[in-house]
């Protein structure tokens, strides 16, 4: 392994300890300066709550946005498939690309759950982006810890949503994320 890969690797760790609130070595006055500059509570994270974090919490932040942007595309399937707003398709397409929304156009319908709010994020990007965010949250669950502190990761500030239908959201996003990512659908295309 290189020096490269072991100081990505380390600045991939720190990133990730950093979102969950893992306590450092720190004498009382940094720790106290360090919670008033972060802005986080003073509660620190319970081990279930590190156990629960997200694999994307450690993610570079455009890979994260990415994959919050397949998180809405998927949640707006139902949304994406009714669609006729030319400009509203594009924009989509332009976000996740145009082999990706193919893909979630051929979804079958009722594979992916619908949201209520997913209609009005097609209207624009900062929309788009928070319900993606939101769909993310929805893998961590119902920690309410957990979603504050992963919040601050999005540039966007991510909806409420339905946690159960958002994981399943969740979880279809992240399947047709990591395939294009893999490059197999696009292959196969």
């Amino acid at each position: 392994m290189s020096a490269r890969a072991d100081r990505e690797r380390l600045a991939c760790q720190a990133r990730l300890l950093a979102t969950i609130g893992a306590p450092a070595e720190v004498g009382p006055r940094a720790a106290r300066l360090g919670r008033r500059l972060a802005g986080r509570a003073a509660a620190p994270a319970r081990f279930d709550d590190v156990a629960a974090m997200p694999d994307w919490a450690g993610w570079p932040a455009p890979r994260r946005e990415s994959l919050a942007d397949f998180a809405a595309a998927c949640a707006c399937t139902a949304a994406l498939q009714r669609c006729i707003d030319g400009r509203r398709l594009a924009r989509v397409a332009r976000r996740i690309g145009e082999p990706a929304l193919d893909a979630i156009l051929a979804t079958p319908p009722g594979l992916v759950p619908v949201l209520p709010e997913a209609a009005a994020a097609l209207g624009e990007d900062a929309s788009f982006a928070a319900l993606g965010a939101g769909v993310l949250l929805c893998e961590v669950g119902n920690r309410p810890a957990s979603v504050e502190r992963l919040r601050p990761l999005f540039a966007a500030a991510p909806l409420t949503l339905d946690v159960e239908r958002g994981r399943s959201v969740a979880h279809a996003a992240r399947g047709l994320f990591m395939a294009f990512e893999a490059g197999a659908l696009e292959a196969a295309a």
